[in-house]
């Protein structure tokens, strides 16, 4: 699949070299673990969690890169108001040509309301999928600096992310952001290379 093959290309932004840059198909299977630990750590709390939705939603998120590649929003920023407009349609056109060569139509309509949920974000399937995929962003934050980047090239997408991850509106994923927080903390005690 090209997902193994196309770059999360923001992060080229924060001056990630093209060699560390992650796939995003590593991304998505990140979120879908994470999905998945959340999931199941709800479901005992008696919260009905339709593990297989959160699931599809998480792995299907990015599906639309395999043809649109990674829309960062660096780049969105210079069609001005109406970049995340422009991008929400291009990678809705994107998802509807890849899903129409399932040759299934059912399963088409059932992975396209998946997408459409997920972009509505409301349900707490979409959130637990969102959560993960702010989580995801942390965790590979860590692993940069772990490698030398420098966190205060880090900085801005970390408070973006906590930020995003905010809106989930999930105890359990504001529990993993404080973890991840300190975990970040005990990383500026130890040296690592400068990049």
């Amino acid at each position: 699949m090209r997902l193994k093959r196309i770059p999360r290309s923001g992060w080229i932004i924060y001056r990630i070299s093209r060699h560390d840059i992650e796939p995003v198909s590593s991304h998505s299977y990140s979120v879908a673990v994470i999905a998945l630990v959340i999931s199941e750590t709800l479901r005992p709390r008696n919260q009905n969690v339709d593990v297989e939705e959160v699931l599809r939603m998480a792995l299907l998120h990015d599906l639309s890169e395999s043809l649109t590649f990674d829309i960062s929003k660096a780049y969105l920023r210079y069609l001005g108001r109406t970049g995340s407009k422009v991008k929400a349609r291009i990678e809705r056109r994107a998802v509807s040509h890849l899903l129409s060569g399932l040759q299934n139509g059912k399963l088409s309509r059932k992975f396209s309301r998946s997408l459409e949920e997920y972009s509505a974000a409301k349900s707490l399937e979409s959130r637990i999928v969102h959560a993960a995929d702010a989580l995801d962003l942390l965790l590979q934050i860590l692993e940069y600096q772990r490698m030398g980047y420098r966190k205060t090239t880090l900085d801005p997408i970390w408070r973006e992310t906590k930020s995003k991850l905010k809106h989930c509106d999930l105890e359990i994923a504001d529990n993993w952001m404080r973890r991840l927080e300190r975990v970040r903390r005990e990383l500026d005690i130890t040296p690592t290379r400068k990049r």
